[in-house]
């Protein structure tokens, strides 16, 4: 839909959204495995040094996954199809998770990762069966935006059954952490284009109108 004059700019913004979603997957992922997995349960104790250099081979690791699964796209008919079958993977089942976590303080860590792993899994059966036409869609989109509905909901009810065989933590470790525990800050006396609550409206209605225009 862009006119030739355009099209430069919308190129030039996809790509950099592909670029600002990469550098937040490699930060992620250098944090999520040299703090929270290699520093808390396989070699804790050691100098800041030692988790500098452990996070800076996961920084270029996790970029040679990233250039060797980028041979996948190759498969599909369109980048944009491989990168919604990612984001059914892994971002709906991460989206119930925080869902979850930010808003219901009784959810548990282990919870989470139960619901966050059989979310995962529920999205590759889904794509299993898809793959191999036992379940037909019509097109590779479709497919995707079901089994994002699916992975998200099997990671929402297995985090939620998990949930209440699990002890939960104390609400003072929750605090800033769970909307409920924590301290709301005043923005009222803000201009109206600096208070998110207007500017969350505004992105709504503007979304609800290109649906309707594109549909």
């Amino acid at each position: 839909y862009y006119p030739s004059g355009l099209l430069g700019i919308g190129l030039t913004a996809l790509l950099a959204s592909f670029m600002s979603g990469m550098a937040g997957n490699v930060t992620a992922f250098n944090t999520v495995w040299t703090y929270d997995i290699y520093q808390t349960h396989i070699n804790p104790g050691k100098s800041d040094g030692h988790y500098l250099k452990m996070g800076k081979f996961a920084t270029v690791f996790a970029v040679a996954v990233g250039i060797a699964t980028a041979f996948i796209v190759l498969r599909f008919n369109n980048l944009m199809d491989y990168l919604q079958l990612l984001f059914a993977f892994f971002n709906a089942p991460l989206f119930a998770t925080f869902l979850l976590g930010m808003f219901w303080k009784r959810a548990t860590p282990n919870a989470a990762f139960c619901g966050l792993l059989s979310g995962i899994l529920g999205a590759a059966g889904h794509y299993t069966l898809y793959h191999f036409k036992v379940i037909n869609y019509p097109s590779d989109m479709a497919a995707n935006f079901y089994q994002a509905i699916w992975a998200f909901a099997i990671c929402f009810g297995v985090t939620v059954l998990v949930t209440f065989f699990t002890q939960p933590k104390k609400d003072e470790e929750l605090v800033g952490l769970v909307y409920a525990l924590t301290p709301k800050p005043r923005n009222e006396h803000l201009p109206w284009y600096e208070r998110p609550g207007i500017l969350a409206i505004g992105i709504l209605a503007l979304c609800v109108v290109l649906n309707i225009i594109f549909w």
